[in-house]
């Protein structure tokens, strides 16, 4: 079976926008190779990276395969990592179907582009705003901590 790339898909996304009052964000970014990472931060400083694979197994299905879960706490002089409690292999696969298009966050007016995650929240989100559409592995946090092969 060919898995395709939804290349809406492309690029930054985070739930910011729809998580008036919650003291966590969580992102998700998807790299044009198939790989990408999430990232869930609290207001208490926990910070937790999943590096995965992803496809579109079906047109309106996004699969992602986690491969390495990096967890610990961020600093507040830099967004990465301040301390590192665990890396360890990540098995979980998340198979939801997803929408693209305008949805309009909490106490705003104006509608961003927006993906939802249908059937599986990712990070604990189920919404996020579009972000930058030019990603690269260097704007993950983890990735002065594990760097990124040629997998």
């Amino acid at each position: 079976m060919t898995h395709m790339i939804d290349t809406r898909l492309l690029g930054h996304w985070h739930s910011g926008p729809f998580d008036v009052g919650a003291t966590e964000t969580s992102e998700l970014n998807f790299l044009p190779d198939g790989r990408g990472w999430s990232r869930f931060d609290s207001i208490t400083s926990a910070l937790s990276i999943g590096r995965f694979r992803w496809s579109c197994p079906a047109p309106g299905l996004l699969e992602i395969r986690y491969e390495l879960r990096i967890s610990g706490t961020y600093g507040t002089k830099h967004t990465g990592f301040a301390t590192v409690d665990s890396t360890d292999p990540d098995h979980e696969v998340i198979r939801t179907a997803y929408r693209i298009g305008p949805g309009t966050p909490p106490y705003t007016e104006e509608p961003v582009t927006t993906l939802v995650v249908e059937d599986h929240a990712v990070e604990f989100a189920s919404h996020f705003a579009r972000g930058r559409l030019h990603i690269s592995p260097a704007d993950d946090d983890s990735a002065a901590i594990v760097p990124y092969g040629t997998a």
